[in-house]
């Protein structure tokens, strides 16, 4: 099985290319950092283009994990936001209908897609609603998939991520404590009440369950969430983490101030990853412990 990664140096894509390495499987790598490796492709960064990759190479999946995944950057920077997560999947989607049709394409999305709903969980039938520029973004992308699978009949589906966290993230809420408590251990300030909710998933379970998706979903099209189905308050998320830190009398606090675009509640449904025969392996707790000591190891 020949495997094409998009955004195979980072946080994600790296992930992916151990997994799918260690399955034996042939890995293409590509991104837009320059590295001189027999099996990577450097995508230009202002002009991507796709079709000397699809030329040259025969895949049976390409994995796009690339783009942008900051809020922030997103309403700052929209036209940036847009181009890293929406037009290079109409470019790679489009180099693929020219040249190698029977590729099926998997698009990392977001939950960043659903929006704010007071209601729990929430089910890929939902009505998207987003509210910062990267979730209308994300969810553009994923109609774009859509629509290469009607008109195209290319095999497309979007993988909509909640909240992955692990070993090799170097961004998020974890990554922030972090480093928020090696600046001041006695003074860990976190942005909103502590009552907003989230579902993680760490990292390995991210790329099996992704594995799971490739080999048993049907490529048409639509969506799938990729969760724990286990909903954290961020308060109880900190709890755990500070729990864990080598000095056991750090102190953490909340601010009250939201970040803009950042939903109160995401409570991911997982029944259809469920039918396919996902079950996670962590808790946050033992994920967490995972995290923490490669936070310590890389200090």
């Amino acid at each position: 099985m020949s495997i094409l990664i998009i955004g195979s140096e980072g946080f994600i894509g790296s992930n992916l290319v151990n997994y799918f390495k260690a399955q034996h499987d042939n890995v293409i790598c590509a991104d837009i950092k320059a590295i001189q490796r027999n099996d990577y492709y450097q995508i230009n960064p202002t002009d991507p283009n796709y079709d000397e990759l699809f030329t040259n190479h025969s895949f049976s999946i390409c994995i796009n994990a690339s783009g942008s995944a900051n809020v922030k950057f997103s309403f700052d920077q929209p036209k940036l936001d847009f181009d890293s997560n929406t037009l290079s999947v109409f470019k790679l989607l489009n180099a693929i209908k020219n040249h190698q049709v029977n590729c099926k394409f998997l698009n990392l999305s977001s939950a960043a897609v659903y929006g704010n709903f007071s209601t729990e969980p929430l089910s890929e039938n939902i009505h998207c609603n987003p509210v910062s520029p990267y979730g209308f973004h994300k969810w553009y992308a994923e109609l774009i998939c859509k629509e290469y699978h009607v008109l195209f009949n290319l095999k497309t589906i979007s993988v909509r991520l909640f909240s992955v966290y692990g070993e090799g993230q170097e961004k998020l809420l974890f990554w922030d404590m972090w480093q928020k408590y090696k600046a001041n251990n006695n003074n860990v300030e976190l942005f909103g009440s502590g009552n907003e909710a989230r579902d993680f998933l760490h990292i390995e379970d991210v790329v099996k369950a992704i594995d799971i998706v490739y080999k048993k979903e049907d490529f048409n099209g639509g969506a799938i969430n990729i969760a724990s189905g286990k909903t954290t308050t961020i308060k109880e998320a900190a709890t755990t983490f500070f729990e864990l830190l080598p000095a056991k009398n750090a102190q953490y606090s909340f601010t009250h101030h939201a970040k803009k675009g950042d939903p109160d509640i995401l409570a991911a449904d997982i029944s259809k990853l469920q039918q396919l025969g996902f079950t996670p392996t962590f808790n946050l707790h033992e994920g967490l412990s995972k995290y923490m000591q490669w936070l310590q190891e890389k200090k």
